[in-house]
């Protein structure tokens, strides 16, 4: 096909685009047209709402619902739950299903299990926070930040190297104290 012949063809496709300019036709058939991003909840119909959310929407659904039935309130709740998080967290890598996981290696002492799991949470906030969906950035609105520091300093209260404020020397041991009065 000539050039002539392919550009003729192109300004031709002026009502297949909608446009009523033929150098718009022709652009977007050299470079292609931008597709529209939605930047809110409820700009999506039946028709134009992505498969791929809807699938990732109603998994999350369904971690959520499991994560209710479990018994994630108390230590021993916890410690029974950590292979059914682990396999929540393979069908979708929910925030809050993270979190449990964490404090469950943190109760039991298995600090590096708990590092890295936490490192997991925090790579995956940021991946929510940077999705073109709001439907998926409204996923960790209000709810703790973990990083692998924060267990650190938990292991590091647990072990005993950190003193909390408030309770020190004088505080463990009230009659190496000397009472004035």
């Amino acid at each position: 096909m000539g050039l002539r012949k392919w550009i003729r063809a192109r300004m031709a496709d002026t009502r297949d685009h909608g446009d009523a300019s033929p150098v718009k036709a022709l652009v977007y058939s050299i470079v292609g047209r931008d597709e529209e991003t939605v930047h809110a909840l409820g700009e999506y119909t039946a028709d134009t709402y992505p498969a791929a959310v809807a699938d990732q929407l109603r998994r999350r659904a369904e971690v959520a619902a499991a994560l209710r039935t479990m018994d994630l309130a108390t230590r021993d709740g916890r410690a029974q739950a950590v292979s059914g998080l682990k396999e929540l967290l393979r069908a979708y890598p929910h925030p809050l299903a993270y979190e449990a996981l964490i404090l469950a290696y943190v109760d039991q002492c298995r600090w590096d299990e708990a590092r890295g799991v936490a490192f997991a949470a925090r790579e995956r906030r940021w991946e929510v926070e940077h999705s073109p969906h709001p439907e998926i950035r409204c996923e960790v609105d209000r709810l703790k930040a973990w990083t692998p520091e924060d267990v650190e300093e938990l292991r590091r209260e647990a072990v005993g190297e950190l003193v909390t404020p408030g309770v020190g020397v004088a505080a463990a041991a009230p009659s190496a104290v000397p009472v004035l009065g």
